[in-house]
């Protein structure tokens, strides 16, 4: 194997790898804490930290003598090496742990969520984020009459491909553990061509002054050899965050009201993959001045109340946009390649920092999501920045004014999207008696009259009604929204009444306790609740919610993930099942695999015995999964509509099923739609549910 094409090679497989292994782990763990979207934001961090001690690391390295370099990079390959032989043995894949890492339900899910990334694969990871930085120095003393930079794009290139193979081609044709072992076999192929490389470079002296061709900048323009100023290199961290930071709080802001799934998670960082590949590989086409206006009006367009469509292009280009702006001026200031790693370091240090501030910094300082026009606002303030500085450099003095007068727009765009978040955020919370923001997502509980003069309270996950409670009299004990006794699953539990003896019923999904105002003397109700924060509004001492307390029926609530609290429960014996714990318009895909409702059938009482799953949804048509789901398991399948719309009751959509399809005549006819693939635990494509 020729040098040019082991440095090749490396690089391009080695990000390839980077990212689907990125995919894979979340993958894995998304059910384990719920399916909730903050798990990728999370994730995300755990990975952008991982790369940053990647880079931090080759940034160290490189600044060793070369016999030092080889051997100590030969070192711990040969450690990372031996670390994926063992755990081939010991997991059920070199990268994928068992059941024993499955989280403490009383825990924190941040917490261990960066524990169990970086104990599963922070090694081979931080190994794979070095090799970028590394290689690209060492190609620059291998080849001095070249430019590294044209790697970076190579490196990209090779995390779009690995980012668009991984839904596309690895995940419907391999399951997890399957994947976890090709992995590790492209890992060894990998750290081949590393080993080559380092063998290139191991009689080449360490370059202290870069040949002609490292003096050239992406550009093409020359660059000095000094170290940049303190304040050029802030600027770096600022150039690289601010991308970064969008790209969490677009993922958020869509994930938030689709699902939280794989390919909900490309496209926004595929965008910003892209955005890197033309910036580094494509310079020329960079102009600041053009890609400013189009930020500046991407900006006043996501302003306004769109459609969902709309919504999601403006907000996809706008991440897209603001990408290339960014990038391409980071592109445009890169150093001379001797000061190549401290570049890229504080470049991955960026990311870290946009990264982790939008991801857990906001849920703890906002009780809303506000994170995105706060971003928004952010890069409009860093842009105007950037002309001000570009201003004091430029020769023209019409360019220099031009560049002031955009930077003071900049800040004023940037303070006109502040003020109206903060007063979209007033008038939002006007009528809310509580707002709270987790790790689950945003919850507000608001107080309010109908025309009638009845007060009543209601909870919103995000954007979505999750219940309704009427404050007084005897309405306080109906039940509302999706489930009154006209809904599907208000006609499953008016069933049980039948019934000679008290019924017993779970309900996957607590919102306000409505499905308690069902609940008989003798009854036994229980509510799985992943979100303490849910759980609380109507267990504290003065709840919110007063289903739970004034129900007939004898309350349980448990936490923690139902399917794993299900899993490891023995057979509950329920008359009815009840799965509604979609948050917000979010779908926990794991949820409605045929291997969930497997689990479903192993805890209801008897073939006759009904399970309730709840699929109004405004994006996504569920039916057809549930119905091909759930008969994997044996079920046979209802839909009931309730088109009724009132002060008490809201649209609802409700599949019941049973082994026995007498058990379902009572409720309609059986379900006759178009038949589709049912979702497993390894594989589930949310396109062919797409409301198109």
């Amino acid at each position: 194997m020729s040098p040019a094409v082991a440095f090749g090679l490396a690089i391009g497989l080695g990000a390839c790898l980077l990212f689907q292994i990125q995919f894979l782990l979340a993958k894995l763990i998304l059910p384990w804490f719920g399916g909730s979207p903050s798990v990728w934001s999370t994730s995300l961090v755990a990975f952008q930290v991982l790369l940053l001690a990647g880079y931090a690391y080759a940034h160290a390295i490189a600044s060793l003598p070369r016999r030092a370099q080889w051997l100590r990079h030969v070192g711990v390959i040969a450690i990372v090496l031996g670390l994926l032989a063992w755990r081939a043995v010991t997991w059920p894949s070199p990268v994928t742990p068992g059941d024993g890492w499955k989280p403490d339900p009383d825990g924190s899910p941040i917490a261990q969520i960066l524990l169990l990334l970086t104990g599963a694969i922070g090694l081979p990871f931080v190994l794979l984020a070095s090799t970028s930085p590394l290689l690209q120095r060492w190609y620059a003393d291998r080849f001095p009459e070249r430019s590294p930079y044209r790697l970076y794009a190579l490196s990209n290139l090779g995390s779009l491909g690995g980012l668009i193979s991984y839904p596309l081609i690895i995940e419907p044709r391999l399951d997890l553990f399957q994947q976890g072992r090709w992995w590790a076999v492209a890992y060894l192929v990998y750290a081949g061509a590393v080993l080559a490389c380092a063998r290139s470079v191991r009689s080449v002296e360490v370059s202290r002054e870069p040949g002609t061709g490292n003096r050239e900048s992406p550009d093409g323009s020359p660059e000095a050899d000094a170290l940049p100023s303190v304040g050029a290199q802030a600027l770096w961290l600022l150039l690289a965050a601010i991308p970064a930071a969008l790209l969490q709080a677009t993922t958020t802001k869509i994930t938030q009201d689709i699902a939280a799934v794989p390919f909900l998670w490309m496209v926004p960082l595929a965008i910003y993959l892209v955005t890197f590949i033309i910036a580094f590989e494509m310079p020329r086409l960079f102009r600041l001045e053009w890609l400013t206006l189009a930020v500046a009006l991407g900006m006043a367009a996501a302003l306004p109340e769109w459609s969902t469509r709309v919504t999601l292009a403006t907000t996809l280009g706008l991440l897209g946009l603001v990408g290339w702006c960014f990038h391409g001026e980071l592109a445009a200031r890169a150093p001379a390649p001797r000061h190549l790693t401290r570049y890229f370091l504080l470049v991955s240090a960026g990311g870290a920092l946009g990264s982790a501030v939008v991801a857990l910094g906001a849920p703890i300082a906002f009780d809303g999501l506000v994170e995105y026009p706060l971003t928004l606002m952010a890069a409009a303030l860093v842009l105007g920045l950037v002309h001000v500085t570009r201003a004091e450099h430029l020769t023209s003095r019409w360019g220099a004014r031009i560049a002031r007068i955009a930077g003071v727009m900049l800040a004023v765009l940037g303070g006109v999207i502040g003020g109206k978040t903060a007063l979209g955020w007033v008038e939002l919370t006007s009528d809310a008696v509580f707002t709270s923001r987790s790790f689950f997502g945003a919850l507000r509980v608001r107080e309010q009259v109908f025309d009638t003069g009845e007060r009543y309270r209601r909870l919103q996950h995000g954007t979505t009604l999750h219940g309704l409670q009427y404050l007084a009299g005897d309405k306080a004990k109906v039940a509302t929204t999706y489930y009154t006794t006209s809904s599907g699953v208000g006609q499953a539990m008016s069933a049980l009444a039948m019934l000679e003896r008290p019924a017993r019923v779970g309900v996957i999904g607590l919102g306000v306790g409505t499905l308690a105002a069902y609940g008989r003397p003798g009854d036994a109700f229980t509510f799985f609740e992943i979100d303490p924060q849910v759980v609380a509004l109507s267990t504290a001492p003065t709840p919110f919610f007063r289903y739970l307390r004034e129900s007939a029926a004898r309350i349980s609530v448990v936490g923690g993930d139902a399917r794993l609290s299900l899993e490891r429960a023995r057979p509950h014996g329920f008359d009815v099942l009840v799965v509604d714990a979609f948050s917000s318009d979010s779908v926990p895909v794991h949820l409605l695999t045929q291997e969930a409702f497997a689990l479903y059938a192993r805890h209801l009482r008897d073939a006759r015995s009904v399970l309730a799953v709840h699929t109004s949804n405004r994006y996504l048509e569920l039916e057809g999964i549930v119905q091909a789901s759930g008969a994997q398991a044996g079920f046979h399948a209802v839909e009931v509509v309730n088109d009724l719309v009132d002060n008490e009751s809201e649209r609802s959509t409700w599949m019941l099923l049973a082994r026995d399809p007498a058990a379902l005549t009572a409720f309609g006819e059986a379900w006759a739609g178009a038949q589709t693939t049912p979702w497993t635990d390894a594989a589930s494509n949310l396109l062919q549910t797409v409301r198109w």
